[in-house]
């Protein structure tokens, strides 16, 4: 091989290697020096969901009622986590399913097999066209041995809840973001009443687009000393982080509220909540 020929191929080779690492790095958007975390971030580019990052399914909680969350409805397609709610024929529906009352609907959840603790995390999403929940949070520092017993909290850091057709029109294009800390003991949805009062627990944004419409993109900045909520890259909520220090699982999902929201028209389903990434970064001092 010539001098010629061998300095081309290491330039090749260079820039070959320059774009592979482009590919699996990110570059945060907020100043600063932060380290992009491939753990817990997934771009959903391959044919099926990453079984070493995630569940596609909860193994501490089946869903809510009258639902029950589905694997057969998370599925990665065209560069995008697809969460998809059906509406279903109770006849046709497993009898264990009948028996608890989450017969008449089928909806999807993904869960980040770790922890994590702190940074910058970031999805690009766009919401069904449904009167279903569609969320992003934090959630479940516990196991079980501290879960059922007194004495510890469980946290949870909802990054958006959004319904892309509300079934009360006055919350039509509303972003909630909001905090929760339960008390123990406490199981998922069905025994969390106990839990502590928080100041500005919460925020309720409209926003100027439907959220079905096309993508957007949410962030959430999470230190020790504060929280911050962004909506397209602009801050919509920022407040003190006076409790929320412990590590937290990272979701995705889909559920029927029909206690806050009333169910959803048959005729809207099925319909997708869709999720083109998730992107982490954490602080070099974290």
């Amino acid at each position: 091989m010539s001098h010629k020929n061998s300095r081309l191929s290491i330039v090749f080779l260079l820039m070959f290697q320059w774009f592979s690492g482009a590919s699996q790095s990110h570059v945060c958007p907020l100043k600063g020096n932060w380290v992009f975390v491939k753990e817990y971030s997934d771009e959903f580019n391959s044919k099926k969901l990453d079984e070493n990052k995630w569940w596609d399914f909860n193994p501490a909680w089946p869903g809510r009622k009258p639902a029950h969350f589905s694997r057969k409805n998370v599925k990665v397609k065209k560069g995008s986590l697809e969460l998809t709610a059906k509406a279903l024929d109770s006849t046709k529906v497993d009898i264990e399913l009948r028996a608890k009352g989450m017969d008449k609907y089928s909806t999807a959840i993904v869960k980040s097999k770790n922890r994590i603790q702190y940074g910058y995390f970031e999805a690009r999403c766009k919401s069904m066209k449904a009167n279903v929940c569609n969320a992003f949070w934090l959630y479940d520092p516990l196991n079980p041995d501290k879960k059922y017993r007194e004495g510890s909290f469980s946290e949870e850091i909802d990054i958006f809840e959004i319904f892309g057709k509300p079934g009360k029109p006055e919350f039509d294009r509303v972003y909630w973001a909001t905090l929760h800390r339960y008390e123990t003991p406490y199981v998922e949805s069905i025994v969390n009443k106990k839990k502590t009062k928080l100041e500005d627990y919460s925020k309720k944004i409209k926003m100027p687009f439907e959220f079905y419409d096309d993508y957007h993109t949410f962030g959430f900045l999470w230190t020790p000393e504060k929280l911050q909520w962004y909506v397209d890259g602009e801050t919509v909520w920022e407040r003190k982080n006076d409790y929320f220090t412990n590590p937290l699982h990272i979701i995705f999902d889909a559920e029927i509220m029909e206690d806050w929201m009333g169910l959803p028209d048959n005729k809207d389903l099925p319909s997708t909540f869709y999720v083109d990434y998730v992107r982490v970064w954490q602080h070099s001092e974290d």
